[in-house]
């Protein structure tokens, strides 16, 4: 509360304004609200895209046998998760300001996603028995080249 020239009082309108209890209070504006045009990008519909072939994969290959349907969702988590984390990772941070950040996070995303694609092949090859390489490898790579619909995906914003 501020006093006015007239003796009134009234609220000060500002994000960093005290109430009544001296509290601070809640910062006013979102940062959708501050910056309109920085927008959360598109690509999260790439991992989606990925998981959902994992599981239409696996489902396709049921008639083949259980095997292949757990090698073949293992290759395309051996794939999506990674992917996941880099895209997390990469699209932290958005604006000019931020551009050490990006790229930092991109690195780091990489060495990320190259480190957890090498642990799940490691976690897959010790853990599940029996595994069909073919339907593994098939599957990762199939999901693997769904970086290459990666302009259809995210489109263009207005």
């Amino acid at each position: 509360m501020c006093k006015c020239s007239e003796g009134q009082t009234s609220r000060i309108n500002s994000p960093w304004a005290m109430n009544s209890m001296s509290e601070v209070r809640a910062w006013k504006y979102s940062n959708k609200d501050r910056y309109p045009h920085l927008h959360r990008p598109a690509v999260y519909r790439v991992v989606l895209a990925q998981l959902l072939t994992t599981l239409c994969l696996s489902l396709f290959l049921l008639p083949l046998g259980t095997i292949h349907v757990i090698s073949a969702f293992m290759g395309g988590l051996a794939c999506t998760v990674p992917n996941a984390y880099l895209v997390w990772k990469a699209f932290r941070y958005r604006g000019a300001s931020a551009a050490q950040k990006i790229a930092r996070s991109f690195y780091q995303g990489e060495a990320g996603k190259f480190a957890l694609t090498m642990l799940a092949f490691v976690l897959i090859f010790t853990l599940v028995k029996p595994v069909e390489p073919l339907s593994l490898f098939g599957a990762f790579v199939l999901v693997q080249s769904i970086n290459w619909f990666t302009p259809l995906l995210v489109g263009r914003r207005q």
